[in-house]
């Protein structure tokens, strides 16, 4: 049977289509334009050739926006009516689709990971199911699914950088930080334009509270991940968050306006970057001026969608930071509806998205007490909504805001204890414990 050039069974049998396959699948491991203009032109020229359906089709998966749904159902569709001509891998990954498309998405992602476990060169199933990892907050099912596979890829095939960059990213969200450095540093080694990689290596260095090496490390590569890739946007967050941790506002927000500053064409991942980088600043004291109102307009696009509870997330932080109290309450109502129900989403809506949304309608409200209570009971099930701990470390921030709002002097000095543990030598957080000493100061009596 041919194989693609990652050395993975197609059933197709087009030499010269199966490499514009190989092309598009090795451009969107590496996150370059266009794979899905030069997969959408291959169907057009080869409407047989089911794994580039199951490409285009797992791209719309995780793809993490409802609006995506419509396009997986046809690619679904087209699939399953070629599946007599399917192999065992292409089967594997209809099935993946076909369970997330009925709402198992832990399903999915296991069914991801079962194709690995007979086709180990298959670097699209280990990219998808890391993808829905990202998406679930399956931090340890991560690392263990591009560990699966790693053994059957030699140390100098230039593929395998993929799997070592998937791998990084996967022990550093489970604290892994020394043996996710060597895995990204060997991905880049193969690589160094390889940009989950070089977004592993600086997970690295935000977990640690490594600013000064994170800097430099982000601004030596910018030449590496600051073109048109499709990090570029995400990646430039990472770096902004060290300048803000260094107090650097001005630089942060020039990261901002030259990678993430949102448009009419600009996808969700760039919109949540934008969103959580202004949050972030105005928690820290920074004037952002009037860059809320774009990312503001553009979230009342998704608020219906009550579909990934990343989404919610920046969604709710997008109507607070535009003081859109309407928006907050449908959005809500969303989700309760949502979680009403009995599937994984409606779950996941109850546990984590529709408290968080809640806390973040509260403090549009002024009322911070409550948004503490909210952040306190649900702080640790955060996870659930997906996404990384760096971007999750938002909800700490803003419920260590609104401490200090509240004037909770003994909450706020508890969480800077935690924050101190993580990132002892970061100005922000002197800058916040300056403001703690502020309100004990203002509520010392005065000696006569």
């Amino acid at each position: 049977m041919p194989v693609d050039g990652f050395g993975a069974e197609v059933s197709y049998k087009d030499q010269a289509a199966i490499d514009v396959f190989t092309g598009a699948a090795r451009a969107l491991l590496g996150y370059a334009p266009d794979p899905i203009g030069a997969t959408s032109q291959l169907l057009v020229e080869h409407p047989d050739f089911v794994m580039a359906r199951c490409l285009m089709a797992g791209a719309c998966l995780v793809a993490s926006d409802a609006r995506f749904q419509p396009m997986l159902k046809a690619e679904e569709a087209q699939i399953a009516a070629r599946e007599s001509l399917a192999n065992d891998r292409e089967l594997g990954h209809l099935k993946a689709i076909r369970l997330w498309l009925a709402g198992d998405w832990y399903g999915a992602s296991a069914a991801y990971a079962d194709v690995l476990t007979r086709h180990p060169r298959d670097l699209l199933a280990l990219l998808f199911g890391h993808q829905v990892d990202f998406l679930l907050g399956q931090a340890h099912r991560s690392h263990d699914r591009a560990a699966r596979v790693l053994g059957h890829w030699s140390s100098d095939e230039p593929d395998g950088g993929f799997i070592q960059g998937m791998l990084a990213f996967g022990l550093e969200e489970c604290g892994h930080y020394q043996r996710a450095e060597q895995a990204a540093l060997a991905a880049l080694e193969l690589n160094p334009r390889d940009t989950w990689a070089i977004h592993g290596r600086i997970h690295c260095h935000e977990m640690q509270g490594e600013l000064d090496a994170g800097v430099s490390f982000m601004r030596g590569r910018e030449s590496d991940w600051g073109g048109t890739n499709y990090l570029a946007s995400h990646n430039s967050w990472h770096l902004a968050l060290m300048h803000i941790e260094r107090c650097e506002f001005d630089e942060a927000l020039a990261l901002h306006d030259r990678y993430m500053a949102v448009t009419e064409d600009s996808v969700l991942m760039k919109m949540h970057d934008s969103c959580a980088l202004l949050w972030r600043l105005g928690m820290a004291g920074a004037d952002v001026g009037d860059r809320w109102a774009a990312v503001g307009s553009r979230y009342q696009e998704v608020a219906d969608q009550a579909y990934m509870g990343f989404t919610d997330l920046h969604t709710a932080m997008a109507f607070a930071g535009t003081n859109n109290g309407d928006g907050l309450a449908g959005l809500a109502a969303c989700l309760e509806a949502e979680g009403a129900g009995t599937s994984q989403r409606a779950t996941i809506a109850r546990m984590a998205a529709l408290p968080v949304v809640k806390a973040f309608r509260a403090i549009q409200q002024r009322d911070f007490a409550a948004a503490m209570d909210l952040f306190a009971a649900h702080r640790y099930s955060s996870h659930l909504i997906g996404g990384s701990a760096a971007q999750r470390d938002v909800i700490d921030l803003t419920y260590l805001d609104c401490a200090l709002h509240a004037g909770r002097t003994e909450v706020v000095d508890a969480l800077l204890q935690e924050r101190r543990l993580l990132k002892p030598e970061s100005p922000l957080t002197q800058v916040l414990r300056g403001r703690l000493q502020q309100l004990l100061a203002d509520r010392t009596p005065a000696l006569s």
